[in-house]
């Protein structure tokens, strides 16, 4: 007999701890629920004071880069068409290698930085290297002008000072959108634009294929067709 009333103590005392655990619980998930509550309309609330975050639609987002278009073309025609060979959607940038002339050197070392500053890509041409380039420049601008000289999308940019204050007043970047971004150097020139000539290794002369066995010595050689004036062609992937 005693020992069944220990069992039912020791039930009763169970049962009660049970309960007590159970309202325990019930209790802290009802604080947990009105925690979230509160805290998802603090979030809600907040939201709607915030204005502007609305996502843009698919439309607007056509419309703002249909407006950049249109100011890009805008600064475009600010400038004279004139556009150099191959020109038409690319940079064409006239410059010289040559350092006799610190001033006309360091011009064109200037608007190369501005250029690779801005990763675009652009199609140097050395009239140092080429008097072909030489000719180009000074037909489109009508006269022996010095480089450097920048043309943008076959418009005519200007000159060191020209392309420094178009930098300076934001227009040069505005100008540059749209022009492939610089990937990697030229896999065939490494951005030197120039290769030493196949045909005759630099030298500009060939050998002549003359039969007459009275050929002078001094008409031996004749000049690489090739070639320019340096010995050297045209980088064919990147010029």
């Amino acid at each position: 007999m005693k020992g069944m009333k220990e069992r039912l103590v020791k039930k009763i005392k169970l049962i009660t701890t049970v309960k007590t655990l159970k309202q325990g619980l019930a209790l802290h998930k009802s604080t947990i629920d009105r925690t979230i509550h509160h805290l998802r309309d603090e979030i809600v609330a907040e939201s709607s004071q915030i204005k502007g975050c609305v996502t843009p639609t698919l439309l607007e987002l056509e419309d703002a880069e249909e407006q950049n278009l249109e100011e890009e073309r805008g600064i475009l025609l600010e400038f004279k068409e004139n556009c150099p060979p191959g020109g038409e959607d690319s940079v064409v940038f006239y410059t010289t290698g040559l350092r006799g002339v610190r001033k006309t050197f360091e011009a064109c070392r200037r608007v190369r930085f501005l250029l690779e500053n801005h990763q675009v890509m652009y199609r140097e041409r050395d009239v140092s290297m080429d008097s072909e380039f030489r000719e180009e420049m000074w037909r489109l601008l009508g006269g022996k002008v010095t480089s450097p000289r920048l043309f943008i999308r076959g418009r005519y940019i200007g000159g060191a000072e020209e392309v420094v204050a178009l930098n300076e007043n934001g227009k040069l970047k505005k100008l540059l959108e749209g022009i492939s971004q610089v990937d990697s150097p030229c896999e065939s020139c490494e951005n030197e634009r120039f290769l030493i000539c196949s045909s005759c290794n630099g030298s500009t002369r060939l050998l002549a294929d003359h039969h007459d066995e009275e050929t002078s010595n001094d008409n031996l050689w004749t000049r690489c067709r090739e070639c320019n004036e340096n010995g050297l062609v045209k980088c064919p992937l990147c010029t």
